[in-house]
């Protein structure tokens, strides 16, 4: 049972434990008041008697007593007597009340003050012997005798109605707390009930993934000495076990880890189990697991269960296989990109030297014997030198990019200062097509020097070629810093350290968005090379460049109002 199912029971408990309480004080108060009702009785009937005894003490005189026949005024006189008796009792019993205690004392001092004249005369011979005055102090003790019973009967009264209105609230509180905690009960019964039924569907719906389940799962439970971790002992192990371990649940249940060969050889297994107890972290590895025919790979996965774990093993001996597999063709690749490069390179730099000769003789053709050339000659001279130049730039945009593919030299570099040595470089271009250029300051971080120029020289040459004519040229640079978080969604990035977004804008021709992907992969143009001339290398090259630092590149443009080249660079 769950503390969350006690409350119930606790809070009807405590309800009807307080029900007795009430009860408990109710009855004390009933115990009290036959107590008092006791008392308030023996004091009225003290009282009667005293008034009895009183009574015969004003009959009585010795005079009568000398006539009658003696033994009726004995009996008058040994009643008289009693007088004193009865006061003296009367001041036991009501020595905690002041009132009747008053009373007593009045009486007493009125019937002290007649007592030798009463115990001598009748009431009717003081008054002929002229003594009529003492009639007002015997009925005055009458009358506080009549007082003191009236005044315990009205106490009696007023006890009787709060023991009846404390009766009343007595039931009504405990037929409401007994009620209530009946309730209580009752609800807590049915969500029990509720609960079981809920626990039986879990437990059968348990049982059934358990029992289903591909994956084998065992449950341990810790063997301690002096509170040390010794060994584990197996206390369920589900029906996969047989076919992924090639051992029956029931050869392991109830048995210690240390004594399952096939288990303990892995090593270090008991220490493992113990640490994920004792920490109370999860923890994940990859175990070897020896079967009679061959060895798989398991993916184990630890999880602390009370003072115990349960352990869930998958065969992953296919994902082991597919890894090796790809790890080969992954070096076969990485072979292959070499031999290319240095294909691409060698390539390069042999065909320079032939391509250098063709430039050098058709400029000795132009420069001697341009007279002497007819017009399609010409023609064809010019286009020749024409398209030497176009493989020339494309063979050293060739040789660019491969060299990105070796290791970067990582040092400090100040942005600003690679972007005035770009400009630097294009300041003819610029004063030719009178553009305005702008840059922010910009930030140093860690970089190769190399590859951030040619970075930089791809993105302004691109901006200063795309330049409209109507309209004057501008081109800036701009630095900010962001978060990985706030990077465009398009570049997919999974990092949050600080980046900066350098950003090169011109108010050039622009280009459609959807060639977006297009425009950064190798020998892709917007343009014709009669429109614009170019390789097709440039925007591959940033992009490669940018890759070697671990940033992301992207743009942003419509047709005919420039383009935004946004480049992110880690801050360290």
């Amino acid at each position: 049972m769950t503390l969350k199912t006690t409350y119930p029971f606790i809070i009807s408990f405590l309800l009807l434990a307080t029900v007795l309480l009430i009860n408990r004080s109710n009855f004390n108060s009933m115990k009290e008041y036959t107590q008092q009702v006791d008392h308030s009785r023996d004091v009225i009937n003290r009282f009667e008697r005293l008034s009895n005894h009183y009574k015969s003490f004003q009959i009585y005189s010795r005079s009568f007593a000398r006539i009658a026949p003696r033994r009726y005024y004995i009996l008058y006189q040994n009643e008289a007597k009693e007088v004193k008796t009865d006061l003296a009792y009367l001041n036991q019993l009501v020595a905690e009340d002041t009132v009747q205690v008053q009373r007593v004392r009045l009486v007493a001092g009125l019937i002290e003050q007649h007592w030798d004249t009463l115990m001598n005369y009748s009431i009717a011979e003081v008054v002929n012997m002229g003594g009529g005055w003492r009639l007002n102090d015997l009925f005055a003790v009458h009358k506080a005798i009549n007082e003191a019973i009236a005044y315990e009967n009205n106490i009696l009264s007023t006890q009787k109605e709060e023991l009846n209105r404390s009766t009343e609230v007595t039931s009504t509180v405990s037929i409401l707390f007994t009620g209530l905690a009946l309730g209580i009960l009752l609800v807590a019964f049915a969500s029990n009930l509720v609960l079981t039924q809920q626990r039986q569907r879990l437990e059968g719906l348990l049982a059934s993934i358990l029992d289903t389940s591909q994956n084998a799962i065992i449950n341990f439970r810790a063997v301690r000495n002096r509170n040390q971790i010794q060994d584990f002992t197996i206390e369920f192990a589900n029906p996969a076990v047989d076919s992924l371990l090639q051992i029956k649940p029931a050869d392991l249940i109830g048995h210690r880890l240390s004594s399952v060969s096939s288990l303990a050889t892995e090593k270090n297994l008991i220490s493992r189990f113990a640490q994920v107890v004792t920490t109370r972290q999860p923890e994940q590895f990859e175990w070897p697991y020896s079967k009679s025919e061959a060895t798989i790979w398991l993916h184990a996965v630890l999880a602390p269960l009370n003072d115990g774990l349960t352990v869930t093993l998958h065969d992953i001996t296919p994902v082991k296989q597919s890894q090796e597999a790809l790890q080969v063709k992954i070096r076969q690749l990485n072979q292959s990109n070499e031999n290319l490069r240095q294909f691409a390179y060698i390539a390069s730099h042999d065909l320079q030297e032939p391509l250098r000769k063709i430039q050098s003789f058709g400029d000795i053709i132009q420069d001697q014997f341009a007279p002497d050339l007819s017009p399609p000659a010409a023609d064809l001279l010019q286009r020749m030198q024409a398209a030497s130049r176009r493989m020339s730039t494309l063979i050293q945009a060739l040789l660019s990019y491969s060299r990105l593919s070796a290791e970067p030299a990582f040092l400090p570099v100040s942005l600003r200062t690679v972007v005035d040595e770009v400009l630097s470089d294009l300041d003819l271009l610029v004063q030719e097509k009178n553009v305005s250029i702008q840059v922010d300051p910009l930030p140093t971080l860690t970089g190769d020097a190399l590859q951030l120029h040619q970075l930089f020289q791809n993105l302004l040459s691109n901006a200063l070629k795309f330049l409209r004519t109507d309209v004057p040229g501008e081109v800036s640079v701009t630095c900010q810093p962001v978060n990985g978080t706030d990077l465009p969604a398009e570049l997919s990035a999974s990092s949050n350290q600080p980046f900066y977004a350098i950003a090169v804008r011109d108010n050039g021709i622009g280009f459609d968005e959807k060639y977006l992907d297009r425009i950064f992969q190798l020998f892709q143009r917007l343009h014709t090379k009669s429109s614009f001339t170019g390789t097709g290398i440039g925007l591959a090259i940033c992009k490669k460049v940018v890759e070697n630092h671990h940033g992301y590149i992207t743009a942003r443009s419509r047709p005919g109002q420039g383009a935004t080249f946004t480049v992110y660079l880690p801050v360290s």
